[in-house]
């Protein structure tokens, strides 16, 4: 998992005309202290500046958008051997996810469109109508098709979530493709995986949900008073969020035996954020 504890920032002035803007910030992570992410930061910085110049040799090296996640951590959990488990963070619009390299998570969105006129008639004439249900149905299918497969379902506010409980994978396994592909997971979910190296679940509301805006910062933030709007904002988002959940449980399909780290995983996920009688957000 790509995640850092500490973090640097270097300004540089580019060419508006390519960037859109006189200057962009180049920030360099490290888990070890603030001084390796300010080394990590120039490591960068040069490598950005022999790129603007067209030093191409160094097109290799070039990390500008590609590396650590930039989001607080705000939990650590270690898995029963001492290993991470999991950590738990806040992304760029304020929302808190459960990130894990070895447990799996799918979210698949369900077509506005699948409730439309079109999708109406369409099911009159035999074609399925691809709904919630059916991508449950969809799930429980591939289940008993992989039987060495258990999942946990849940329903979220515009689609289905399910996560695997008797086995650990990572992004990039074959199984996981394939698994991922069948069941149509979102596209841009599976590239964030592997990006990213783990599997992602968003725990809280998107903020526009609970009828609020994103914050108007983004971590690390630069000054006190971005800070200070930030704790305002979290304040009135945690407030707003309260009345709503993200998932609901619908359904197990599969063997019941869960290991200790894949049932702690659950209990996160489900413990604090699946109220069954809440709206979804």
């Amino acid at each position: 998992m790509k995640f850092a504890k500490y973090w640097k920032k270097h300004d540089v002035t580019v060419d508006a005309d390519i960037f859109g803007r006189e200057k962009i910030s180049i920030w360099g992570a490290s888990n070890s202290s603030e001084n390796d992410a300010g080394l990590h930061a120039e490591k960068r910085l040069a490598s950005m500046q022999a790129f603007l110049k067209g030093d191409f040799s160094k097109e290799d090296e070039y990390e500008y958008w590609i590396d650590f996640v930039k989001e607080e951590i705000l939990d650590e959990v270690d898995a029963a051997d001492g290993e991470p488990l999991a950590v738990l963070s806040r992304n760029g619009y304020g929302a808190s996810v459960l990130n894990t390299d070895s447990v799996v998570f799918g979210d698949i969105d369900i077509s506005p469109d699948s409730a439309g006129l079109f999708d109406r008639i369409m099911h009159l004439f035999g074609r399925p109508k691809k709904d919630k249900p059916f991508v449950v149905e969809q799930i429980e299918r591939y289940q008993r098709e992989h039987p060495s497969l258990s999942f946990r379902v849940y329903e979220t506010h515009s689609g289905i979530r399910f996560m695997l409980t008797n086995q650990h994978y990572s992004p990039g396994d074959a199984v996981i493709e394939a698994m991922f592909q069948a069941l149509n997971v979102d596209p841009l979910y599976t590239t964030l995986c592997k990006q990213q190296d783990c599997f992602r679940a968003r725990l809280t509301p998107k903020p526009w949900r609970v009828g609020l805006a994103r914050p108007s910062s983004r971590y690390p933030r630069s000054t006190d008073a971005d800070q200070r709007e930030f704790d305002r904002w979290l304040r009135e988002y945690e407030s707003a969020s309260s009345a709503y959940t993200v998932t609901k449980y619908l359904a197990s399909f599969g063997e019941e035996r869960v290991s200790a780290d894949i049932q702690k995983v659950i209990d996160i996920h489900d413990g604090r954020h699946s109220k069954a009688s809440a709206d979804l957000a």
